[in-house]
C-alpha cells in the first residue's frame, strides 16, 4: 500500500498537541540592564529607533527589507504569514518597555531566564489571564502564547529556551471578599538582542512553534531554510523561507508523493496558496517513510517577499535521512548541507541512499509550466 503524506509526517509538528494553524498572541518585551564601562550594554534606542522593535515584530512591509536608511525592518507577523500560505498568524498582545531590569547576571544562569519569566508576569497578570486558553487553571503555555525578549545585551547569543513555570499572585477586585488567583507561566522564551539580525530572530521565535535546528555539514544549509546557518550579530534584514520539510511537518504544504522507479519525472513549483502541492516526495518501497528525497522549487526574485535572500533560482533537493537532520544535497557534487541551488540545465551526480545503495542514477532538471522546474530521471 502506498504511504500517504501523514506517514511522511504532516503536521506532526505541534507544540503540547497544537498545531501551529489559526493564529497565536505574540508579546514582545524590551528589557535594559545597567550599562558598564566598556559598553557592553547599550541602550537599545542608541541602536534602534522605538518604532523599528514594533515593525519588526508586527509590521507586513514591502521590500527591500533594511535596518536604517531607510528603517524598513522585516516583520514577524508577515513572515509566517507568508511560510504558512497564511494557515498561521501572529497577533499583538503587546510591545512595550524597555523596562529596567538592574545590573546584569549570567545569561546561561537558570535564575536569569526565571527572572525574565518572572518580569513578563510582573508585565500584566491581567493580560495573561484574558490569553489562558484553559482560563480554570490559569496556566499560560508555550500552545497559547509566543513570548520574544529583546535585551540591550551587545553580544546577546540568539536563543530559544524552555523555563521552568513562575508563579505570580495577583488580586481580583471584584466580589467579597477579593479572591487571588496565581497566573502560571510555561513558555518557551526566544531572546535576541539588538544586533540580532532579523534571520535569527525568526529562526527563535520559530522553535516555539516546534521548528528543529538544521544546522548540518559543509555550509550548514546557509540561507536554505531559516533553521540553517546565519551569522548572529549582523544587524541586517536577510529573510528566507523555512524550508518545505518544516512546512510539510508543520501541516502548511502537501508535497506530492511520487515513487521512486527506473525511470520518471514531475514538475516542481513554488509552494503557494494556489500550489500547496508543489514540492515532491521522491520515495522508494525499500525505504519506506523513513528515508526520502524532498524536492523544492526556489528563487530569490519570485513573488515572495521573505525568500530574497535565496541564494539563487532553481532547485534544492532536500534529503531526509533518519540518521540526522534534513540536509540539501547541493550543486555540483551533492554535497551534504550545501547551498547550491540546482537550476535549469543541470543534472546531478548518482542520488545514495544513507546504506550507500544507488536511490537514483541522477536528476536532470529543464524549464517547466507556469515557472515550475521539471526534473526527470
Amino acid at each position: 500500500m502506498a504511504p500517504t503524506l501523514t506517514d511522511f509526517g504532516h503536521a506532526s509538528m505541534r507544540v503540547l498537541g497544537r498545531k501551529a494553524l489559526g493564529s497565536r498572541p505574540l508579546l514582545v518585551l524590551l528589557l535594559e540592564y545597567d550599562d558598564n564601562a566598556q559598553g557592553d550594554f547599550p541602550r537599545l534606542a542608541s541602536v534602534h529607533p522605538p518604532a523599528y522593535y514594533d515593525q519588526l515584530s508586527f509590521g507586513h512591509p514591502d521590500p527591500p527589507f533594511s535596518t536604517d536608511s531607510p528603517v524598513n525592518p522585516a516583520g514577524l507577523a508577515g513572515y509566517v504569514e507568508e511560510c504558512s500560505i497564511g494557515r498561521f498568524s501572529l497577533f499583538r498582545v503587546a510591545i512595550d518597555g524597555p523596562f529596567p531590569m538592574g545590573p546584569f547576571g549570567n545569561p546561561d544562569d537558570s535564575t536569569h531566564i526565571q527572572r525574565v519569566a518572572q518580569k513578563i508576569i510582573d508585565y500584566s497578570p491581567w493580560a495573561f489571564i484574558g490569553i489562558d486558553g484553559d482560563a480554570f487553571d490559569l496556566l499560560v503555555s508555550s500552545d497559547e502564547l509566543v513570548v520574544l525578549i529583546i535585551e540591550n545585551i551587545r553580544q546577546r547569543f540568539p536563543a530559544s529556551r524552555p523555563n521552568e513555570p513562575v508563579y505570580a499572585t495577583t488580586e481580583l477586585f471584584g466580589g467579597h471578599p477579593p479572591a487571588e488567583v496565581t497566573v502560571t507561566l510555561a513558555v518557551q522564551i526566544a531572546f535576541a538582542g539588538p544586533f540580532t539580525p532579523f534571520y535569527q530572530i525568526a529562526h527563535e521565535v520559530t522553535h516555539s512553534l516546534g521548528t528543529i535546528d538544521m544546522y548540518n555539514p559543509g555550509s550548514m544549509n546557509y540561507l536554505l531554510t531559516v533553521m540553517g546557518a546565519y551569522p548572529f550579530y549582523s544587524n541586517d534584514q536577510a529573510t528566507v523561507h523555512l524550508d518545505a520539510w518544516h512546512k510539510l511537518q508543520l501541516g502548511w504544504c502537501e508535497p506530492r508523493l511520487v515513487e521512486l522507479q527506473a525511470h520518471g519525472s514531475a514538475d516542481v513549483a513554488e509552494i503557494s496558496a494556489e500550489r500547496p502541492d508543489g514540492a515532491v516526495i521522491l520515495w522508494h518501497q525499500n525505504h519506506g517513510v523513513a528515508e526520502y528525497f524532498l524536492l523544492e522549487r526556489r528563487r530569490a526574485d519570485g513573488p515572495r517577499k521573505y525568500d530574497r535572500s535565496f541564494p539563487g533560482d532553481g532547485l534544492l533537493i532536500w534529503h531526509i535521512d533518519p540518521a540526522r537532520t534534513p540536509m540539501n544535497r547541493g550543486a555540483p557534487n551533492l554535497d551534504a548541507g550545501s547551498s547550491g541551488v540546482w537550476e535549469a540545465g543541470t543534472h546531478t551526480p548518482p542520488l545514495h541512499w544513507s546504506d550507500g545503495t544507488v536511490a537514483v542514477s541522477g536528476l536532470s532538471f529543464a524549464a517547466g509550466p507556469a515557472a515550475s522546474l521539471r526534473v526527470t530521471w
